[in-house]
């Protein structure tokens, strides 16, 4: 019992209902249907499992049968985070969990703390024990299924195991890694299987990435970044005609010579992902530096290198628009994953882009350097035309609450000169099926309270109705210093409740102290939808009657323009869904939807694992219980519910028990 039991268990019932209970379990279950013939195909099946998201894997395909549970037992994601910061206590189930774990996000300064001393040496004894197990013949080199086909039919009619299938999964593939170049190269001789590695530098230093390819030899996926840039050095000259497996390579902000890249492309034959992200130059290595396309270009074509994907920048210097066509034209023409720059977005590359067919399904847009245009509407009006988009990664970018609101109710036209005019008026994106959105939030908190909670209304409103199947959704402010969106009840924060398949959410990118009521966040949690989070909506939700009254006078004052109507027309179910966009009418909407509908609303946001709300970026991921509690220790209402809650909860129990 307490703030996050949605309901209490019933007590089963005795006597005559328990003998016809009995009866039930005696009775034979129904026949199953017949499975499809197709998915007797061990390589159909495992094709078809690819394509189910994590979520839907864990908590339903690996409980339909013991074949579908050990099929997927190397698909099963099991995330362990250690930051340096955290408490010692912790490390100790850090250290517990790592021998299981799958990913490892590790987050350190230095490798002479007591605690990353005690993490590597964790590693290194996990190392031996997966080593010991190959050698025994319990699982291959990468953990994955060893799997024959039966030669008689059998009950499963599938697959078998071969061996031990509880070692198949506890291998460690992903390493997030934050810190020095000594921590890696600390950690490198125990990180033979991993199949992924990102790593963040925190200071300007050489990584000799022949190192990384020696301790990974499975290594398919690379990525290497630094704030303040890096020197990224291999075997210049080297007569090495060892290959590896990476498929994968993105680098940011690195000083590469050209030496190295050549080496680097000519060890990777099956490189389909290269990103070059803000190359740095270094005017005091007499080592010529990759700083042009041009010779990027000669290289793959000379290596017969076949890329999907492709981004080439410097560090502050726009890109010519002939290189951006090459790159997406003839390089990798078929390509659906396109990653640029915030300001490389410009209209004559809009246009560009216009000219080819939109197939595409993920976009990135990095860093600019020093040269960022942060007010450019260039990407509204892309997304406006993107109706294959499924990813935007665009944390760099500002997005315009002017380009949202599009029945004109929170701004006004002729204050801005990029959006709200006849050239670029506000729109509707195209892409329904987003699945991922981050972007930076400008202009969300104007002088006056009434106005900053319209305008958060928009965003919050647009989002929900315009992205309905967003699984992933962070929103940062464009100023951390003066910026803040307002997650009030009366703001709509409520309205992002919409989107049922949501698995992340992050509000804001710096730690900031916040006052709420309980009312505000509540909505989130299981116990939101349970007698006490509906009287304290309610009592909201009564302050609003003057609100609302003087609302519907300013609505009724305003006419439809003719654009407006003319757009009706192309889809009406998705301009009726948005009519009452911005208005506190919409909040009061999502409110009595929730009282009416309890059972789609009831426990909160099913899905959501990761809540922040005004937290660090580098903070580990909370769950939405936890994020909650956190926030009511800077809030003394909140403090309050989860006190009241625990002792009406304590207090039932005690009532149902004496009775």
């Amino acid at each position: 019992m307490g703030l996050f039991s949605a309901r209490r268990k019933s007590k089963p019932a005795h006597g005559a209902g328990s003998a016809q209970e009995a009866s039930d379990r005696t009775k034979p279950s129904p026949r199953t249907s017949e499975i499809p013939a197709a998915l007797r195909l061990p390589e159909i099946l495992q094709r078809t499992f690819d394509f189910i998201d994590e979520y839907t894997l864990h908590h339903t395909v690996l409980l339909v049968c013991h074949q579908w549970f050990w099929a997927n037992q190397h698909r099963i994601v099991r995330k362990v985070n250690w930051f340096e910061a955290s408490k010692t206590k912790r490390l100790d189930k850090v250290i517990s969990r790592l021998p299981r774990a799958t990913h490892l996000v590790l987050c350190s300064a230095g490798n002479d703390d007591s605690g990353t001393i005690k993490l590597i040496q964790a590693l290194s004894d996990n190392s031996t024990r997966q080593l010991q197990e190959q050698e025994q013949g319990l699982h291959g080199v990468l953990g994955q299924d060893a799997y024959i086909q039966p030669t008689t039919p059998t009950t499963h009619h599938g697959l078998i195991r071969k061996t031990r299938p509880l070692q198949i999964s506890r291998i460690l593939r992903d390493l997030d890694l934050t810190g020095s170049r000594d921590l890696l190269f600390d950690l490198l001789p125990y990180l033979g299987s991993l199949t992924r590695l990102r790593v963040q530098l925190s200071a300007r230093e050489s990584l000799y990435v022949d190192a990384v390819f020696s301790s990974c030899p499975n290594l398919v996926s690379l990525r290497l970044e630094s704030i303040w840039g890096f020197y990224l050095q291999g075997s210049e000259g080297s007569s090495s005609t060892m290959l590896c497996s990476l498929r994968s390579f993105i680098v940011e902000n690195a000083i590469i010579s050209e030496p190295s890249l050549d080496h680097l492309l000519t060890v990777s034959p099956r490189l389909k992902d290269l990103q070059l992200r803000n190359l740095r130059y270094d005017s005091t290595l007499a080592t010529p530096q990759v700083q042009h396309w041009s010779w990027v270009m000669k290289k793959l074509t000379a290596l017969e290198i076949s890329l999907t994907s492709v981004h080439f920048s410097v560090y502050g210097q726009p890109m010519a628009e002939e290189e951006v066509y090459e790159k997406i034209i003839v390089v990798a023409p078929r390509s659906q994953e396109w990653v640029l720059r915030s300001f490389d977005l410009t209209p004559a590359l809009t246009h560009c882009l216009m000219q080819i067919p939109n197939r595409v399904t993920s976009l990135e847009l990095v860093a600019s350097g020093d040269a960022e245009s942060a007010f450019s509407d260039e990407l509204h009006q892309y997304l406006c035309a993107s109706p294959h988009l499924l990813y935007l990664k665009a944390p760099h970018s500002v997005c315009l609450i002017e380009s949202m609101d599009i029945h004109g109710r929170w701004t006004d036209p002729s204050t801005t000169t990029t959006v709200g005019t006849a050239a670029h008026p506000p729109g509707i994106w195209a892409c329904r099926n987003l699945r991922t959105l981050h972007i930076r939030v400008h202009d969300i908190s104007p002088d006056s309270i009434e106005e900053r909670s319209g305008r958060s209304r928009i965003l919050f409103g647009y989002i929900s109705r315009v992205l309905p199947r967003l699984e992933d959704l962070v929103l940062l402010d464009h100023d951390v210093r003066q910026s803040r969106m307002s997650l009030d009840l009366q703001s709509g924060f409520c309205l992002l409740a919409r989107l049922s398949g949501l698995e992340n959410l992050r509000v804001g990118q710096i730690e900031k102290k916040m006052t709420f009521r309980a009312a505000d966040l509540r909505w989130i949690i299981p116990s939101g939808h349970i007698n006490g989070g509906r009287i304290e909506r309610g009592y909201v939700y009564k302050t609003w009657d003057k609100l609302l009254a003087q609302e519907a006078e300013r609505s009724a004052m305003v006419s439809m323009n003719p654009r407006k109507q003319r757009q009706l027309t192309k889809d009406v179910e998705l301009w009726k869904s948005l009519e009452h966009l911005g208005l506190l009418l919409d909040v009061k909407v999502m409110v009595d939807e929730m009282e009416t509908n309890k059972e789609a609303f009831a426990g909160g946001m099913r899905k959501l694992r990761d809540l922040a709300i005004y937290r660090n970026l580098l903070s580990r991921p909370t769950p939405p219980e936890k994020e909650y509690l956190r926030l009511a220790n800077d809030n003394f209402e909140l403090r309050r519910e989860v006190w009241r809650d625990d002792v009406g909860g304590l207090a039932a129990v005690a009532a149902f028990v004496i009775s």
